[in-house]
């Protein structure tokens, strides 16, 4: 062979050498999803692909969300209108099988499943709610018998209608266990996400050393300061609850009236909450607190003690309908948010429509698709 084709494949073999070497390095560590944010929405996103046996890489600085302040009661019924959650059914199914393989794994207790009572304020309100309890969407949750109890400590007059397939997520125990089995996996990176570090390729995404398929972002109301996707209609909603001791409550049902009241253990319950679209302050107000304790003395006759109060931005759309979906033109992009007030009902099924989406030939729902906002 002559001199020069043996230093023309000398060079290409150096040349590729370097190529391959240099992409190595920039992408050296691979994963299937990189998810970005921590709250109730990034940890169903990562349980959702460790369940299906995907590797993943989940990125967080742990400042506090609506998530941390978060009930996590789940309820498949608007009470205040007596109407369904929109696919009520079908998160529940989802729900009820979800958040018990997450216990196996992490051996930790999460979900409580309790009845809600619904306090009735007048007969006419009685009225409506057995009626409406006939409906097909209502009728499996909302019993048309009318429960006559008497509860020491809680003023009912008008008797309460009972509701079904309800419960709680501990929401801080759920965020807590799904950080420390990351952590435990090498999957967990606590640090600010740096958008410098991201870069949007072909058929897959590298953020720093890492090389994923995509890139899935949950961020909760800080999607606003998201230089992909800030630009979506995401409204912040302001929520705030109380954590009362009550000596000599016992409660079997959590309570719904103008607020909830909701056992947690012994003599602690949770009380909530509000909804502020104008204040989107990041601080307690005494306005909420005066609101919440005014609205609990309505039906509260016990003495208690205000424990705790906390606050936080729920992420919510105009229509009431989640974010999910690729950005328009970096494909590898993606949303999770907007699940607002009910995050622990919807995000299970709503990362497994995600999921579906992307491995099973599926297609996101088309009330939650992000698409939707550009057309």
């Amino acid at each position: 062979m002559p001199r020069n084709s043996e230093a023309f494949f000398l060079f290409l073999f150096i040349f590729v050498t370097y190529f391959i070497f240099i992409h190595f390095m920039s992408c050296k560590k691979v994963v299937d999803i990189v998810i970005v944010g921590s709250g109730i929405a990034g940890c169903t996103l990562a349980w959702q692909w460790i369940l299906n046996g995907k590797s993943v890489i989940l990125i967080s600085d742990v400042e506090k969300g609506s998530s941390a302040v978060a009930a996590g009661v789940y309820n498949p019924t608007i009470l205040k209108r007596f109407t369904s959650v929109w696919k009520s059914a079908q998160q529940l199914e989802v729900l009820n099988s979800f958040y018990p393989l997450v216990e196996q794994i992490t051996g930790i207790p999460l979900l409580h499943p309790i009845n809600i009572l619904r306090r009735f304020h007048d007969n006419k309100e009685t009225k409506t709610w057995v009626k409406k309890s006939y409906k097909e969407d209502l009728k499996d949750f909302m019993s048309s018998d009318i429960v006559h109890r008497d509860i020491y400590g809680i003023d009912a007059p008008f008797n309460f209608g009972l509701v079904t397939q309800t419960g709680w997520l501990d929401t801080i125990g759920f965020m807590n266990a799904s950080l420390d089995y990351l952590k435990s996996q090498s999957s967990l990176i606590l640090e600010s996400f740096d958008f410098d570090e991201l870069s949007h390729h072909k058929d897959h995404i590298c953020y720093k050393e890492w090389k994923a398929g995509k890139i899935i972002f949950a961020e909760g109301f800080k999607l606003r300061s998201n230089p992909y996707f800030k630009d979506l209609p995401l409204q912040g909603n302001k929520g705030e609850v109380l954590t009362i001791k009550v000596p000599g409550l016992k409660l079997d049902h959590i309570i719904k009236s103008s607020v909830f009241l909701m056992p947690y253990s012994n003599d602690l319950f949770w009380v909530g909450a509000t909804y502020s679209r104008e204040d989107l302050t990041d601080n307690s107000t005494e306005t909420a607190k005066e609101f919440l304790t005014s609205r609990l003395e309505r039906f509260l006759t016990l003495a208690y003690e205000v424990i705790d109060h906390k606050h936080g931005i729920r992420p919510t759309t105009i229509d009431r309908r989640p974010f999910i979906g690729a950005h328009r033109d970096y494909k590898n992009y993606y949303v999770f948010n907007g699940m607002g007030s009910r995050a622990v009902l919807i995000a299970p099924w709503a990362a497994q429509n995600l999921y579906d989406t992307m491995y099973n030939d599926a297609v996101i729902n088309e009330e939650m698709n992000v698409d939707r906002c550009f057309n």
